[in-house]
């Protein structure tokens, strides 16, 4: 049951990394610029992110919110200034705030030396995102667009919650 569960928040998590990383250029490109140069840009500071997350000790919870609060702000910026030019530093900013949770992801699954089903289950489940997040874009617009990865940050809280390492024992 734990390595089903494991599996399971491995999926999801890979899906949530997905909707942060081509969410945040959907937003960005849907407001100002879809250059190539704006992808690299903004996954140049994912990938940031994530080498900040492989070195330092992050806690899960609040480093997945952060995320996801970066995320949002930055779905709140294309909003409120969609050609300002403070947007690119900003969706910079928040793609390496969401890359955190990536790193440190990746590093908790190798001390725990349970990476073959986890890095799998991750890459399917990010695969899984790079379907559902344009699909989510182009029939929900802006407003699914910024649900996704509160979504599925619940589902990450729910499975942490649920699992058995943090379930109270009753008497």
């Amino acid at each position: 049951m734990a390595e089903r569960r494991a599996k399971l928040t491995a999926s999801v998590t890979g899906l949530h990394f997905a909707a942060l990383q081509v969410g945040a250029f959907l937003s960005v490109e849907s407001v100002s610029s879809s250059a190539w140069a704006t992808y690299a840009a903004l996954s140049a500071a994912w990938l940031g992110g994530t080498l900040a997350g492989l070195w330092l000790t992050l806690p899960a919870g609040p480093t997945v919110l952060a995320g996801v609060v970066a995320f949002e702000g930055l779905v709140a910026y294309t909003r409120l200034a969609p050609w300002s030019r403070g947007l690119f530093a900003f969706a910079a900013a928040a793609a390496a705030i969401g890359g955190l949770w990536a790193g440190a992801f990746f590093t908790r699954a190798a001390r725990r030396r349970a990476t073959d089903g986890v890095f799998l289950h991750e890459n399917n489940g990010f695969l899984v995102g790079l379907v559902a997040t344009p699909v989510t874009f182009a029939f929900g617009g802006r407003t699914a667009l910024a649900a996704l990865p509160v979504v599925t940050c619940a589902m990450l809280f729910v499975l942490d919650q649920t699992s058995p390492r943090t379930r109270r024992q009753t008497p």
